[in-house]
């Protein structure tokens, strides 16, 4: 009984995690094959996780849920750099004016922008190319090492790290989105002089395809510094991981 009750503690973290780390939660990724894949983990994870003692169905339970929470943590923290980014794609949408064409994603399940869903998708190809998702799956599978099953207690250095690590994700969304609003706040900046200069022009007709062909020409001028500062930071994601874990030590 003990084998099989380990078998299903292990799966609860790893779906848990599967169903918020990037890629594998977006609506379109096909919820069997979150299944397959966590069935996958388990069984690689089985030969090399300390035994438990058999457990009452009321421990089973507590345990489940303290599974069931510690990887749904750990998927929250994977997902941080990719939630930075988008928050980045939005400030920009909304210095362009791109915020009124905003529509529902259901990829990434949230009312997106344009230049956030560009910049999730680059963020994407940055990750599969810095082969950041066998890192990712190797930090969950040694967790079980880490982090035996059902010893899982917060502790108050955990709560401050993780805000620690949103206040981060944050400066990563600012520093992101920097080049394109100052680039585009001096936009604003010449068309007010004009504005001033020859009333008899109309602005804000002006302003909306300005903005957003000049956005596009800076977007491209900016975006092998953009690839090349998601390449320094993806890498961030796994050991922002690896500290959460090493924090239960």
């Amino acid at each position: 009984m003990a084998p099989i009750q380990a078998t299903v503690l292990i799966f609860c973290r790893i779906l848990a995690f599967v169903v918020l780390c990037p890629i594998f939660s977006q609506k379109n990724f096909p919820s069997l094959a979150k299944i397959v894949i966590g069935m996958a983990l388990t069984v690689l994870c089985l030969p090399t996780t300390p035994a438990i003692p058999e457990l009452s169905l009321f421990m089973l339970t507590v345990f489940v849920i303290k599974e069931v929470l510690f990887g749904m943590a750990m998927g929250y923290l994977s997902q941080l750099v990719f939630t930075g980014v988008e928050i980045a794609g939005q400030l920009i949408d909304f210095q362009v004016g791109f915020s009124m064409a905003q529509a529902y994603d259901p990829t990434l399940q949230i009312a997106s922008s344009q230049y956030g869903k560009t910049y999730y998708w680059l963020t994407i190809a940055v990750f599969f190319g810095l082969d950041l998702h066998h890192r990712l799956i190797t930090a969950l599978l040694l967790s079980f090492r880490i982090v035996p099953l059902g010893s899982v207690v917060i502790q108050g250095t955990t709560v401050e790290g993780i805000v620690k690590l949103f206040s981060q994700m944050m400066v990563m969304a600012v520093n992101l989105a920097a080049p394109m609003i100052i680039a585009l706040l001096l936009v604003d900046l010449v068309l007010g002089v004009i504005s001033r200069s020859i009333p008899q022009i109309n602005i804000l007709m002006m302003s909306l395809s300005m903005k957003t062909a000049i956005s596009f020409v800076v977007f491209l001028l900016l975006l092998p510094n953009v690839l090349s500062y998601l390449g320094k930071h993806l890498p961030d994601t796994v050991r922002y991981l690896q500290e959460f874990i090493e924090s239960f030590q």
